[in-house]
């Protein structure tokens, strides 16, 4: 007969994973904000030592002036403890040939072309997301368009594709999609509520109310990415694509297409998303699936 002791330290620990999702979230929001506040800090202490009282000035200045910089230097971090973390807990126990192994069993060269599309849809689809929020509540609108402006998101170099399109997917996927989603699913939530509370989280970790409520649906379809192709590199693509096609791809578009062309993109975007989403949900051009590696990544997406 089993011991009713056992069962219910089975049931605690088990249950205790919503806890450990909890801790990764409350570490993520305090090492993204404090490296953030330590970097500004060492500048300061930095400029002031060679500066002298006008190297707090310049040490600003500095600062707003690359931006990118800045961001780069506060994810780094974050990805160095959280990337060590997933592989401690994840990548190790499972083996870092099974895990790429799964890559390539469940990405298919057209699976990339259909994850490309769906980036471009989505991407063009929030546009209708930012003009209802707009509608409903121009000042926030009029606030993040001035956040976006001074931001430093469409100053193009080396280290624009680092702080853009390298770190914040590799860094937000990792935590999300990676350790948030796959411990609320160890607790025992279905797929749907673990996929629904880390998308919430993922949109209040952007701080910012317009920003918070496309992020949290585009995590949202980040999740189901991760779910369907079993493999953190879908969302991670997924996520930069739609970052490059956010900044580079709307700056040129509005440069050389017309306003008509423009609204075109925009309403197409729905049947184009919808488009996307049946060919990769129906698997449309991939190779007859072998069976698949059996990981603990399966059990619990």
């Amino acid at each position: 007969m089993r011991c009713p002791c056992t069962a219910i330290r089975r049931v605690l620990m088990k249950k205790g994973n919503y806890l450990i999702a909890l801790i990764v979230f409350a570490l993520t929001m305090m090492l993204i904000n404090g490296s953030g506040i330590l970097i500004s800090m060492m500048a300061v202490v930095g400029g002031i030592m060679f500066r002298g009282v006008g190297g707090l000035t310049d040490a600003y200045n500095y600062l707003m002036d690359h931006l990118n910089l800045f961001s780069a230097l506060t994810y780094l971090p974050v990805f160095v403890l959280f990337g060590l973390w997933y592989y401690f807990a994840v990548t190790e126990r499972e083996g870092i040939r099974q895990s790429a192994a799964r890559v390539r069993k469940n990405i298919y060269p057209v699976s990339v072309l259909w994850i490309a599309v769906a980036a471009f849809s989505l991407q063009h689809f929030i546009t209708i997301i930012m003009t209802v929020i707009n509608a409903v509540a121009p000042r926030l609108m009029e606030e993040y368009s001035e956040l976006v402006e001074g931001s430093g998101l469409t100053e193009y170099s080396v280290i624009w594709v680092v702080s853009t399109l390298i770190l914040p997917p590799l860094t937000e996927e990792t935590i999300f999609r990676g350790l948030i989603l796959r411990y609320l699913r160890r607790a025992g939530a279905c797929f749907f509520v673990a996929n629904l509370i880390q998308a919430i989280l993922f949109g209040i970790f952007h701080m910012n109310l317009v920003q918070g409520i496309y992020t949290a649906i585009f995590g949202f379809i980040l999740g189901c990415f991760a779910k369907r192709y079993q493999t953190l590199a879908a969302p991670m693509l997924l996520h930069a694509l739609f970052n490059l096609f956010g900044t580079a791809l709307v700056d040129m578009e509005n440069a050389f297409l017309p306003d008509s062309v423009l609204t075109a993109l925009v309403l197409l975007s729905i049947p184009l998303t919808i488009f996307a989403f049946l060919m990769i949900f129906f698997r449309v051009g991939e190779k007859k699936r072998q069976p698949q590696i059996q990981t603990g990544q399966e059990e619990e997406s």
